[in-house]
């Protein structure tokens, strides 16, 4: 499960490493493969990075759920287009890194400085900017938290 949030900077080449605890939930450096997506959100840009497997359940989520409505096509389309093309397998090298993308890179507004977000099944990598502003938003929703019903003891 990934959880937490650590944060680690690209190296010239576009590299990022995996935060350790993450790289331990892959298979550790040289053995883990995720794949790395465009988010599909509308308020942030991030990539979404998979473990193989859970790319693999995911797709056939996806495939199993029905689009309907007149606007169908239009919807598969653009999932497609904006989620599921911009995706790459990636392996970890032997140090635990990963490449991203140059179109990843800019899609996500990644330069530098990035922050790891553990999303249980999957993780985010965002700018360190993006993050922030990310941040700052979550924190004002904090309290919505509380009405999720049967979530609190």
């Amino acid at each position: 499960m990934f959880i937490g949030r650590h944060f680690h900077s690209l190296d010239a080449k576009g590299r990022v490493a995996i935060p350790h605890k993450f790289r331990g939930d892959l298979g550790g450096a040289g053995g883990g493969r995720v794949i790395v997506t465009v988010s599909p959100s509308d308020r942030f840009n991030y990539l979404d990075v998979y473990p193989a497997e859970e790319w693999e359940a995911t797709i056939r989520k996806i495939l199993a759920t029905p689009i309907t409505g007149e606007d169908a096509a239009e919807i598969r389309e653009a999932l497609l287009a904006n989620y599921i093309h911009p995706a790459q397998e990636q392996t970890l090298d032997t140090q635990g890194r990963i490449l991203v993308t140059p179109d990843q890179r800019q899609a996500a507004r990644l330069e530098k400085d990035v922050v790891f977000t553990g999303d249980m099944q999957r993780f985010r990598i965002w700018s360190l900017e993006e993050w922030r502003r990310y941040d700052q938003t979550a924190a004002k929703d904090k309290a919505k938290v509380l009405r999720i019903p049967g979530l609190w003891f």
